[in-house]
């Protein structure tokens, strides 16, 4: 990977902290994230950690999808946090791969089945299941969760 290439994505990663960060400030969340810059020297780690997740960014110049070795990557590193990829292309907006257990911690958790939704569409689903990843200490005992981290039936 030459210089430029790792300048653009050090860059979208901080631009992606930044978003996260005014996130979490936004709605009373006391964490702040930042890259880890530790991945660059050792394997398997995640550009960014943040409770209950763990985020893999990519900035390239073409395309639309993300690729499946991108996906792959982002749930080894991911360990047994929920595993996430944000992704943008040149001129496109970014976009964000999640697993559909994510966006309902009822269902299995099973990251072969993902959805892509927008950056603002994820902020969607993190308020909505935050409560619920703090309260059942989330992705271990899941099920202690609803849909958008109401009441569960299983309970």
């Amino acid at each position: 990977m030459g210089s430029l290439s790792r300048r653009k994505g050090a860059t979208f990663e901080r631009a992606v902290v930044s978003r996260i960060n005014d996130f979490f400030e936004s709605r009373g969340i006391e964490f702040n994230c930042r890259r880890n810059l530790e991945q660059y020297q050792e394997k398997n780690l995640t550009d960014i950690d943040i409770p209950f997740h763990a985020i893999e960014c990519k900035h390239y110049k073409d395309g639309w999808a993300y690729k499946p070795e991108w996906w792959e990557q982002a749930v080894e590193s991911a360990g047994t946090k929920i595993p996430v990829l944000i992704f943008r292309y040149n001129r496109k907006p970014i976009q964000v791969c999640i697993p559909m257990y994510a966006i309902n911690p009822e269902w299995d958790a099973d990251p072969r089945l993902t959805c892509v939704i927008s950056l603002d569409h994820w902020f969607e689903v993190l308020t909505r299941n935050w409560d619920c990843y703090v309260r059942s200490s989330y992705p271990r005992d899941k099920y202690m969760c609803g849909a958008y981290g109401g009441p569960s039936s299983r309970v």
